[in-house]
C-alpha cells in the first residue's frame, strides 16, 4: 500500500458540487447530501450531523454533469471546520480502479482543479544535497 504523508494528496480536487446521499453504515443516520471538492478518492461533505472520524459510510453520488449515479463505501477521514454554515466531513472513497472510478475521472476532466491548503511536502533528500554542497 502507498505511504502518503499528511500534506498529499492521492488525487487532484476538482470544484464542483454533486448532489449525493451520504449515511453512516451502523446506524444509516443520512450525513448530508451534497458534496463539494470532489476527486476519485473522496470529497468534502456538507454536514449538520456530527460524524467521527473513522465511520464506516454509504455512499451515493451523482455524475457531475450527467444523470448517472453511483454506490460507493467509504469512511470518514477528516472532520474539517465551518463551511456553508454547518461544517466539512472529509470522505475517502472505495472505488476500484476503473468501472465507477473510471467514469467519475472522466467527468471530473470538465471541471477545475482546486488548490491545496495542505503545506508542500518537504524534499529532504534535496535538503541533504543543498547541504552536503556548502
Amino acid at each position: 500500500m502507498e505511504m502518503l504523508l499528511a500534506n498529499e494528496r492521492r488525487a487532484p480536487r476538482h470544484a464542483v458540487t454533486v448532489e449525493c446521499q451520504v449515511v453512516r453504515e451502523d446506524d444509516f443516520t443520512l450525513l448530508g447530501a451534497r458534496g463539494v471538492d470532489l476527486s476519485t478518492c473522496g470529497m468534502l461533505l456538507v454536514s449538520d450531523v456530527p460524524a467521527a472520524v473513522g465511520d464506516d459510510v454509504l455512499i451515493t453520488l451523482r455524475i457531475p454533469g450527467r444523470e448517472q449515479w453511483i454506490d460507493a463505501r467509504g469512511k470518514v477521514a477528516r472532520i474539517a471546520g465551518e463551511l456553508e454554515g454547518s461544517h466539512g466531513v472529509g470522505i475517502s472513497f472505495e472505488l476500484q480502479p476503473g468501472g465507477a472510478r473510471g467514469v467519475l475521472e472522466e467527468a471530473l476532466c470538465a471541471y477545475p482543479t482546486v488548490a491545496s491548503s495542505r503545506e508542500p511536502r518537504v524534499d529532504y533528500a534535496a535538503t541533504v544535497d543543498m547541504i552536503s554542497l556548502l
